[in-house]
């Protein structure tokens, strides 16, 4: 039975490895799910959160002030 996984990160991989830390047990979690992967990238401008109006912490700060 195959199974798969799905992460959705803000974070690129190397970003990852400095969130786990450096160590042999970072090493061994990401080599697990990096392995045969895909990446799939979304950029723009403006958040998806934003776009849809729905508040963030960024247009929170920018009403506060």
């Amino acid at each position: 039975m195959k199974q798969s996984n799905i992460f959705c990160s803000q974070l690129d991989i190397d970003g990852w490895y400095e969130k786990l830390g450096d160590g042999t047990l970072a090493k061994t979690i990401l080599d697990r799910n990096v392995h045969d992967s895909y990446d799939i990238f979304i950029g723009g401008k403006v958040s998806i959160r934003e776009g849809l109006g729905v508040p963030t912490i960024r247009s929170k700060r920018r009403t506060e002030q």
